[in-house]
Formats: structure tokens, sequence, C-alpha cells
């Protein structure tokens, strides 16, 4: 078996520098969930996410272009949720992360093949990380098999437009509150067209 080795990331392989970023920190809650969805709060400075995790937990996720804001200031901005909170025990350490979208040029070199994260990222905003990563897999897969490295990279750019068009949408909401309040406002007043939006989202 071949020994791994790490090394640096090929020059031509490399991401251009990001030009926007979103500071992401996240923290488990005991306590029982009070709906079966994610729940996304949209405040001045920031989004909280609110995931079921179990009958007795759920994550509570934030997501701020503000690299020192962190969740118990941030809950500040939401009564009805530090409501649902008050007194709870945290069963997880508050952990962060920088979330940006970057798309390298190419994707392979040789022996060397970019997947995940590691092959270009979307924000974190879209919610789309894991799911874009497994598409991949499957993509990668089937062009080992085949030996055509080039479907692979043609198919990871097919994958990868839809998020970049959903990130590049919802960061624009979370860069123009008058326009975030006009959109949230119609979506609440045709909610069949926000069904056809999610419909579409979930699309591969």
């Amino acid at each position: 078996m071949d020994k791994i080795r790490t090394c640096a990331t090929p020059p031509d392989l490399t991401p251009p520098p990001a030009t926007s970023a979103l500071f992401g920190f996240r923290r488990h809650y005991r306590v029982s969930p009070w709906t079966d969805f994610v729940e996304v709060h949209w405040g001045s400075r920031c989004q909280i996410y609110v995931t079921p995790v179990s009958h007795d937990e759920v994550g509570i996720a934030l997501l701020s272009r503000e690299s020192h804001l962190r969740l118990d200031d941030a809950l500040m901005e939401f009564p009805e949720l530090q409501r649902r909170l008050q007194g709870a025990d945290t069963s997880s350490a508050e952990r962060g992360a920088v979330t940006v979208s970057r798309r390298p040029r190419r994707l392979f070199r040789g022996r060397t093949i970019l997947i995940g994260d590691a092959s270009g990222s979307v924000d974190a905003i879209t919610g789309e990380g894991l799911s874009l990563s497994f598409h991949q897999a499957v993509a990668l897969s089937e062009a080992l098999c085949s030996g055509d490295l080039g479907a692979y990279q043609a198919e990871h750019r097919r994958l990868a437009r839809r998020p970049a068009l959903m990130a590049r949408l919802l960061l624009a909401l979370d860069r123009f509150p008058a326009l975030r309040r006009s959109v949230l406002r119609m979506l609440a007043a045709e909610p069949a067209i926000f069904a056809k939006l999610v419909s579409w989202d979930a699309r591969m």
C-alpha cells in the first residue's frame, strides 16, 4: 500500500482569494426542539440557524460579517429565541470558523485531485457544504472508473453553479437590508414562490 503523504497544494490548483467572508459559530443546547424544521432568524448583524438534533437537543449556529460577534451577544437580538433557550444547559463548546465562496481554476494535476472544500467552497449561508461534497465524491468515483478526470471537472462545475448562484443571492440579501425586507415580505405573501425556490435549490 502506498504511504499517504501530505504536501502543499500545487500553485495552479490554489483557489483565488475570497472577495468576502462570513464568520460562523455554533453551540448545542439541551432543550426539546419546538419544531421539526430548520429555522433561520435574520437580524441586522447576523443570521441564527436553529436545527433540531434529537428529542432533547438543538443546534444553534451564527453567521455574521462581524468577526467579534459571538452567540451570547447575537441571541440578544432575537428575544423569542433567547426566551426558548433560557435556562437550557449547553452540550457543546462554542466553535467557529470562517466561511467563504471560492473556486479554483483546475481540480487536478498529475495524481493530485481536489474534492470537497479543497476543490472550492460555497458560503455556509447556503447550507450546501456536505451535500455538495457527497455529489462531488460520486462524480469523482465515476471519473476514476472511466479514467477521465476531465469529466469530473466538468461535472464539478455543473454541480457548483446552483449553490454559487444561491450564495450570491443570499449574500446580497445580507448586504442590503432594504432589499432583504422587501424580498422576505414578498415571500411571506406568496408562499408558493418560496416553495418553488426551495424545491429548485434542493435539486442537483
